[in-house]
């Protein structure tokens, strides 16, 4: 008898990213239509609307030396010409983005003149910044974590939808998409 039965690997798994949860927002929130797949995790603040939109997390692959000109981040950031990439108090926008170069990283052209660590997450500015006479900030004032969602919620050009946000937890320091710098500005969030 043939049954035509064909062989499939399993799907990767999804990274762990919260160790422990213990606030939500009642309800959840709606999310603004995002410009790139959305990852449980990201920081989440408000825009104008009121809607809320991720401040992107960019993870390095490799450390960045203080006379680098380029980077290599974890794909799925979101990177795109012109965001502004901070690491403590300094912020750059970047003037190119090379996503054909790697399955696992994009190239990022930015010179930020200070050395970083490998697995570092950097963290999107709302402006460029040198850290002596102006400091980086987050684009949006970061509220909540984003939770899981389910299905093709949280992909890119689907429509806005209503997700899980964490007001506290514990998330993996090695997983989450979220910089130090974003969750020293979060009450209940911490990195382990």
């Amino acid at each position: 008898m043939n049954r035509m039965f064909k062989h499939q690997d399993a799907a990767p798994a999804d990274p762990i990213i919260f160790e422990t949860i213990t606030s939500e927002k009642p309800g959840g929130g709606l999310v603004k239509n995002p410009e790139f797949d959305l990852k449980p995790g990201l920081a989440m603040g408000q825009d104008a609307s009121g809607l809320y939109v991720p401040i992107k997390g960019y993870r390095l692959v490799t450390e960045r030396k203080t006379a680098d000109t380029t980077i290599k981040i974890a794909k799925g950031s979101g990177i795109k010409k012109g965001d502004v990439i901070a690491h403590g108090k300094v912020g750059v926008a970047c003037t190119e983005v090379d996503t054909t170069t790697s399955d696992d990283y994009d190239v990022v052209t930015v010179t930020m003149g200070v050395a970083i660590a490998q697995d570092t997450v950097l963290y999107q500015a709302a402006e460029a910044a040198d850290g002596s006479t102006k400091e980086a900030a987050p684009i949006h004032k970061p509220e909540y974590i984003l939770g899981n969602f389910m299905g093709n919620l949280g992909k890119a050009g689907e429509g806005d939808f209503e997700a899980r946000l964490i007001r506290a937890a514990s998330l993996r320091k090695e997983t989450a998409p979220i910089a130090q710098e974003v969750v020293d500005l979060m009450k209940g969030i911490t990195l382990d």
